[in-house]
């Protein structure tokens, strides 16, 4: 029989009882509006408004540390250059992260996993991606365990490193991205064999049957994530076909649309 954590199986609960659950934000990044991406800053902000669940990057540098980048390379976001993996903690943690954004946050570092749990309460779900990398899946599942946060992480993950994570971690929670990019029936097909506890929709598989397809995954004990909405007219398609979480760069207006439907911002409970 299949296991999981208390979270996942409150969620059955819910639907066996005939409870529909309410679509909730998730600050893609974090709060990219008011801070620079995957930073402290992006987090500690999405916290504050209320996001219900945080996505975030996770890749390993060259000495095998878990920082938070999205990119393969450092240009983008940072004041520095070259791939990520090719360039050592220390040298990674002197660049600037936060300047190509605004002045304001000059200075702000390329974050840790550890610094990131550290300001996202464990009411706040966490949407884990894993980037490429040998070794990564794990690491990062073991980092989950040891900081005792498998309740509210999961990792947004390819079949491989689903595999590479369960072998160190069996409980570690999965949302299946293997086919993502193919025929979405089989990408269903594929979730729900898995038995992952989420799944990643996105519009470049269209929203034909969303609705539909929504009910099935839940009736399997999936909850849909959606990549991504920064728009009220999506919004408001996605809140009415019953997904779970958007996946949003724009936290504010995602918040006071699904207002409308009345899903409140997440009030942070100060923990012991």
């Amino acid at each position: 029989m299949r296991t999981m954590p208390v979270f996942s199986a409150l969620f059955l609960l819910a639907f066996a009882s005939g409870t529909q659950a309410e679509t909730l934000a998730c600050a893609h990044r974090g709060d990219v509006h008011s801070a620079p991406e995957n930073t402290v800053p992006a987090f500690r902000s999405a916290v504050e408004k209320g996001a219900h669940m945080i996505e975030f990057d996770v890749a390993t540098t060259k000495d095998g540390h878990l920082v938070i980048m999205h990119d393969s390379t450092l240009d983008r976001t940072t004041d520095g250059s070259g791939k990520v993996n090719e360039i050592t903690f220390e040298a990674i943690r002197k660049l600037d992260a936060g300047t190509w954004f605004d002045a304001r946050f000059k200075g702000t570092q390329v974050p840790t996993l550890q610094e990131t749990l550290e300001v996202i309460p464990k009411s706040v779900l966490c949407n884990v991606h894993l980037k490429s990398g040998p070794g990564l899946a794990a690491k990062t599942a073991k980092t989950l365990q040891e900081m005792g946060r498998l309740d509210h992480c999961f990792l947004a993950c390819s079949v491989e490193q689903r595999a590479e994570a369960k072998a160190v971690v069996p409980e570690i929670m999965i949302c299946n991205m293997s086919r993502q990019s193919g025929n979405r029936r089989a990408y269903i097909d594929l979730t729900i064999e898995l038995e992952t506890e989420f799944i990643q929709l996105a519009y470049k598989q269209g929203t034909d049957n969303l609705e539909a397809e929504v009910k099935e995954l839940h009736q399997h004990g999936v909850r849909v994530n959606w990549f991504g909405a920064q728009e009220e007219k999506p919004i408001r398609l996605l809140a009415e076909a019953g997904v779970d979480y958007i996946l949003t760069d724009n936290l504010d207006l995602c918040l006071r649309v699904l207002a409308d439907y009345g899903t409140k911002p997440l009030t942070i409970v100060k923990e012991k």
